[in-house]
C-alpha cells in the first residue's frame, strides 16, 4: 500500500519543525477517530500526515499546480490563499504517493469542508482543528461520540470568528453547515 516511514521522512523534510509536529498530532487524532468510528485507522494517520503537505509551498509551487491541475485561479487571492494548501496538497499525494481518492478528498476538504463530505473527511477535517497544542478537549470529546455536532460546533464558533472580522465563510461551507444542521 504506502510506505509510512518514506511518507513521515518526506513530510517531515518538507515542514517546518512546528508544522511537522502539528501533522503527526492530527495523525494521531485522525488515527483515534477512525478507530472509534470503524474507519481504517491507518489510512486515516497517512492522511492525518499528509493533509498541510503542501502548506510551506512556495507561490511558484502553487501556482505551478494550479495550472497544471486547472485549479480555479480564486485560490491564489490573497483572500483564499489559507486554503490552497489543501486542493494542491490533494493533487501532489495522489501525483507522488498515487494516494486513493479517500485520502486525496480528505486533504482538498481539510479546510473549507465540502457539502457531500464523507466521514473520513470529517475526521481529517476536525483531527486538523484538535491537533494542537491548543485544542479544545469539549470538542474532542464530542467528535468522539458525534461527528456531526462537533462539526456544527467548530464550524459555528469559526463563523463567529469570521463575523467579528468582517469576513464570510466560502459559499460551499456555508451549505455544508446548513446541511449538517438539518441532518442533526
Amino acid at each position: 500500500m504506502w510506505d509510512i516511514d518514506k511518507i513521515d521522512s518526506d513530510v517531515k523534510s518538507m515542514l517546518s519543525d512546528y508544522r511537522y509536529n502539528h501533522s503527526v498530532m492530527v495523525a494521531r487524532v485522525a488515527k483515534e477517530l477512525a478507530s472509534i468510528y470503524n474507519l481504517d485507522t491507518d489510512k486515516a494517520y497517512v492522511a492525518g500526515l499528509l493533509h498541510d503537505i503542501a502548506k510551506e509551498f512556495t507561490e511558484e509551487e502553487n501556482e505551478y499546480y494550479v495550472n497544471k491541475y486547472n485549479i480555479d485561479k480564486k485560490y491564489l487571492s490573497d483572500n483564499l490563499k489559507p486554503v490552497l494548501h489543501g486542493i494542491v496538497g490533494s493533487y501532489y499525494v495522489k501525483e507522488k504517493y498515487n494516494m486513493d481518492d479517500e485520502v486525496c478528498n480528505s486533504i482538498k476538504y481539510h479546510s473549507l469542508g465540502n457539502i457531500d463530505m464523507t466521514l473520513f473527511e470529517k475526521i481529517i477535517l476536525l483531527s486538523d482543528k484538535l491537533g494542537r497544542d491548543n485544542y479544545s478537549e469539549e470538542l474532542l470529546n464530542l467528535a468522539k461520540v458525534d461527528i456531526d455536532k462537533a462539526m456544527i460546533n467548530y464550524f459555528d464558533w469559526l463563523k463567529g470568528r469570521f463575523d467579528a472580522k468582517g469576513k464570510s465563510f466560502e459559499p460551499e461551507t456555508i451549505l455544508m453547515l446548513q446541511k449538517l444542521k438539518k441532518v442533526i
